[in-house]
């Protein structure tokens, strides 16, 4: 998934949750219930009561259209709306890990934190380079939750079984080949510890790809406080420099090697021909 497409997935879903967030929060839901009150009065017909039962009713659509309005427009409303959203995208609740769980919740932590440096700061010009910055690290969340979907099962000790199985039949047969050599079964023997080998292979490039993907995800924490902590100490004059561009790059970097980890782990899942942990195309967790 890139960068264009995951904003696009992400500004969509916050789009239909704010319009549905907004006909249903508290003040919404206190002017429709006055709205049916004063209907149902002016139904009854009671002397005392003014207006007409669609007067009221028109109050009441421009009552409630007002709070939508002014919900879509209310800058913490979005915000909170977004931050909720963000949380059922990336649902750490998902991952059985305790220690990755730990790893995506503190990048979580980390936007949140940026997220309130923005509404900390108020410059226009601040303002615009660090929402590209917390868009840019939406992406990062984002291959940081796939990649620890894709370590969250218990595959190590499994893959660690296997080599070392492989290892040993592979030694068995080719002490039978010695054994067998001249023979009409040598063709045979040769093909099963060429096949042996390329699953050793398989599954030596998966137990060091799974390596190399914890170790990323370290990396990438320290990467991601790095960034909020230039962006607490960065100002409006800093936004053009050298330093905030090379920031933009480094996140952009750390999300592609990220996306190459995540791909190169479906491959090799593929080559060595275990399942994963994640569904490529689904993103479900698949049970094991």
């Amino acid at each position: 998934m890139n960068r264009d497409q995951l904003s696009r997935g992400m500004q969509e879903q916050v789009r239909k949750s704010l319009l549905s967030y907004s006909i249903f929060r508290p003040e919404s839901a206190a002017v429709i219930a006055l709205t049916l009150i004063l209907v149902t009065l002016s139904v009854l017909g009671l002397s005392w009561f003014p207006g007409t039962w669609w007067m009221w009713l028109a109050f009441g659509l421009v009552g409630e259209g007002l709070v939508v309005f002014s919900s879509l427009r209310d800058p913490r409303f979005n915000q909170q709306v977004m931050d909720e959203v963000f949380h059922e995208r990336f649902d750490v609740r998902r991952l059985h890990n305790p220690d990755l769980r730990q790893k995506v919740n503190k990048a979580l932590d980390y936007r949140e934190q940026i997220a309130q440096e923005i509404d900390r700061k108020k410059d226009d010009v601040l303002d615009e380079y660090l929402r590209d910055t917390a868009h840019g690290l939406e992406d990062w969340i984002a291959q940081v939750y796939r990649l620890a979907l894709g370590l969250d099962d218990d595959k190590d000790a499994m893959i660690a079984r296997e080599l070392q199985s492989v290892q040993q039949e592979i030694t068995r047969y080719k002490a039978e080949l010695v054994r067998q050599k001249g023979t009409a079964v040598q063709e045979d023997i040769e093909k099963t510890i060429s096949l042996k080998q390329a699953q050793q292979t398989a599954l030596s490039s998966l137990r060091d790809t799974r390596e190399k993907a914890r170790l990323q995800l370290e990396d990438t924490l320290s990467a991601i406080s790095t960034v909020y902590t230039q962006v607490v100490l960065l100002g409006s004059k800093d936004v053009n420099s050298a330093q905030a561009q090379r920031l933009q790059q480094d996140m952009v970097d750390q999300v592609q090697a990220l996306q190459d980890t995540s791909d190169a782990m479906d491959e090799v899942y593929q080559t060595s021909g275990m399942q994963p942990a994640v569904s490529k195309t689904t993103g479900k967790t698949i049970n094991k």
